[in-house]
């Protein structure tokens, strides 16, 4: 549980909170609604995918997710949102700099939130 406790995946919740909030009021913020989510999108779902490799699959705390995981992660969310999602629906734009985003994002993950949960006994 401790996975989804992390300071930069709440950090980027509260960001994704705040964006939508925003659009339902119809009162967007330019730069937060056009890029920061970008750049948080891959650190979010990676970590909810860690957290469900942590709890369900692997089973342990100490658990981190390889280069190639993380990378495909940032693979197959520029296809979807940038390449597939603009295709089917008006909703979605492609944007190439969403794709560096998203790979600025997975490098963040990576070298930042990618790390053991070490528990401190007394």
């Amino acid at each position: 549980m401790k996975t989804l406790l992390n300071p930069w995946f709440i950090a980027g919740c509260l960001v994704w909170l705040i964006i939508q909030t925003t659009r339902m009021l119809d009162a967007p913020i330019p730069w937060l609604n056009g890029y920061i989510t970008d750049f948080f999108a891959v650190p979010v779902i990676t970590n909810i995918g860690l957290w469900l490799q942590r709890v369900l699959i692997i089973k342990t705390n100490y658990y981190v997710l390889s280069p190639l995981q993380v990378t495909f992660m940032v693979v197959y969310i520029s296809v979807l949102f940038e390449g597939l999602l603009p295709h089917i629906s008006k909703i979605y734009t492609a944007d190439w700099v969403d794709v560096l985003l998203y790979g600025i994002g997975g490098l963040f993950f990576y070298f930042f939130m990618n790390k053991p949960v070490v528990e401190i006994r007394d």
